[in-house]
């Protein structure tokens, strides 16, 4: 049978270690919260060996509380550790678990896209696979999911390197001086979506650019968007991707390449999904605690 991913050789509990809750859940609240009639959550997911299951663990834990049907996508981008394999045995293991394989490093953008138009469900949710992020807190975008179209996380006091923090920082600035994206934290992934967002909203960068270029289009389409204060935690395995020169110019030529596509967007543009593919589903909030 082909694969797509390295064929690496580790121990199985390097591969497979026992889930760990490994950051406090104060928050409990996702018990009491709307659920929404199904949701479809994304996990890019590069070099992820450490985090993947425990991240997914956390993720299925929460998300019946939450959603009626829901279903975990992982998308393995060209992963060189044992991510795939990893990816494979949750997938036969869980059910509701599915993955897609990239068969080289695509970037975050094109694996965002992939698990974007292999969701199934009314709502879509992403997240990183790393484990910053605390699942529970899903119920605080539930609060205003009613109400909005995307329903945005923002990190209030950000865990990472100061480099980082800095670079995410003059990101911000410049996106919302040359596009007019008006958000505290492009880049925070924990987001929910209506489906019906992906109607009009196109993904056409693979790299970093991703979350800017769907708030971009969002801010163009007059779609209603609310952020919402989240939790981020330090890393504790493996190390980001986002803070390395090559990943930063490809930023700023898809910066340059997006600011001149806005010129021509139109309410008329294609989506990444038919359009009526929500209506005809009957996308709605469910308030019934079955």
């Amino acid at each position: 049978m082909l694969t797509c991913y390295s064929q690496v050789s580790v121990t199985l509990s390097e591969l497979f270690p026992d889930p760990v809750d490994g950051h406090p859940k104060p928050d409990s609240a996702a018990d009491d919260k709307p659920r929404l009639r199904s949701l479809s959550v994304v996990l890019p997911a590069f070099n992820e060996q450490y985090n993947l299951r425990r991240t997914v663990e956390a993720a299925r834990r929460i998300l019946p509380k939450v959603a009626s049907q829901w279903e975990i996508i992982i998308v393995n981008d060209g992963s060189r550790d044992a991510t795939g394999r990893i990816c494979d045995t949750l997938v036969a293991q869980i059910p509701r678990v599915r993955a897609v394989h990239h068969c080289g490093n695509k970037g975050y953008g094109a694996a965002l896209k992939s698990g974007i138009m292999a969701a199934r469900y009314d709502w879509i949710f992403f997240s990183d696979s790393d484990g910053q992020f605390d699942f529970a807190e899903i119920s605080r975008l539930l609060d205003h999911a009613g109400e909005n179209d995307i329903v945005a996380g923002f990190r209030k006091h950000r865990n990472d390197p100061f480099y980082r923090a800095l670079n995410a920082r003059g990101w911000n600035i410049l996106a919302r001086v040359s596009l007019g994206v008006a958000v505290r934290d492009i880049d925070c992934a924990f987001k929910l979506f209506r489906r019906r967002v992906f109607e009009q909203v196109q993904i056409r960068s693979v790299g970093a650019m991703v979350n800017t270029e769907i708030l971009c289009q969002a801010f163009k389409f007059g779609m209603r968007i609310k952020e919402v204060e989240v939790t981020h935690y330090p890393r504790e395995h493996g190390q980001p991707s986002g803070a390395k020169l090559r990943v930063i110019v490809k930023a700023f030529r898809e910066l340059f390449r997006m600011w001149w596509k806005l010129r021509t967007i139109t309410h008329e543009q294609e989506g990444l999904y038919p359009r009526g593919a929500d209506e005809a589903a009957g996308v709605e909030l469910n308030t019934q605690a079955g």
